[in-house]
C-alpha cells in the first residue's frame, strides 16, 4: 500500500519571504566563492545594471526571484540548484551534472581548437589571395605597356610595318596577352569581393584572438 504524503498548503507570506532571504545569502555566496564582481555578475546573469541582482542578494525582492536567473546563475558560479534553493547544503552538482559539465567544456575546447584551425588556414589563403592580386595586378599593368608600347611602334613605322615578317602574329599574340591578363584580373578582383561580402576579412582580423564568450541559455 503505497503511503499517503502529507497535502502541502501554498508558503505563507512570510515563509516565501525567508526563502528568497536565504536564496539571496546563497546566491551571494556563490558569487564570491567564484570572486566575480556583482557588476560583473548581473552583466552575464543578463542585467542591464547591478541593481536587480543586488536586491535579490540582499533579500529585499521577496517577490520575484526568476526562476531563469536561479538556472543561469548555477552555471555561471558552478553550483547545484538546490544549493541555491537550500534544499542542500552541499554546494557541488551531481556527478552526472559535473561529468557533463567537464564534457561541455571538453567540447567547446575542441571547438575552438578547430576553429582556431580554420582561422589559420582562411588567414594563410587571404595572404597567398593578396600575393596572387598584386601579381595579377602588375603582370596586366605591365602586359598593358607592352600593348601600347608595340601600337607606339607600329605608328612610328607605319610604312613598313605591313612588310614585316612576322609583325600581324606579334601583333595578335600582344593583344590576346592583354585581353588574357585582363580576365584573370577582373577574376581575382571579384573572387577577392566575394569574400569581402562574406566577411572572410572581418573574420580573420576580429576573430583570431578573440576569446570564445561562454553561453549560458
Amino acid at each position: 500500500m503505497v503511503e499517503e504524503k502529507p497535502v502541502l498548503e501554498v508558503p505563507k507570506a512570510n515563509s516565501r519571504a525567508a526563502l528568497a532571504k536565504n536564496m539571496g545569502i546563497r546566491l551571494r555566496a556563490s558569487r564570491e566563492s567564484i570572486g566575480m564582481a556583482q557588476g560583473e555578475a548581473a552583466r552575464r546573469l543578463g542585467y542591464a545594471n547591478q541593481t536587480k541582482l543586488a536586491k535579490i542578494e540582499g533579500g529585499t525582492d521577496t517577490n520575484s526571484v526568476p526562476h531563469w536567473m536561479v538556472l543561469r546563475a548555477a552555471r555561471l558560479y558552478d553550483v547545484s540548484i538546490d544549493y541555491i534553493y537550500g534544499e542542500s547544503d552541499d554546494w557541488e552538482m551531481s556527478a552526472r551534472a559535473l561529468q557533463e559539465r567537464d564534457m561541455a567544456k571538453w567540447m567547446m575546447e575542441a571547438w575552438e581548437a578547430g576553429r582556431q584551425k580554420d582561422l589559420e588556414v582562411l588567414r594563410k589563403l587571404k595572404i597567398r589571395m593578396n600575393a596572387i592580386s598584386e601579381t595579377v595586378t602588375g603582370l596586366f599593368s605591365a602586359s598593358q605597356d607592352v600593348q601600347d608600347a608595340f601600337r607606339r611602334f607600329i605608328e612610328l613605322n607605319s610604312e613598313t610595318f605591313d612588310d614585316m615578317r612576322g609583325g600581324a602574329k606579334l601583333l595578335a599574340s600582344v593583344d590576346r596577352l592583354f585581353n588574357l591578363t585582363g580576365t584573370c584580373k577582373r577574376t581575382v578582383t571579384r573572387f577577392s569581393n566575394q569574400c569581402a561580402v562574406s566577411g572572410i576579412g572581418a573574420v580573420i582580423v576580429s576573430q583570431a584572438d578573440k576569446p570564445v564568450q561562454r553561453q549560458l541559455l
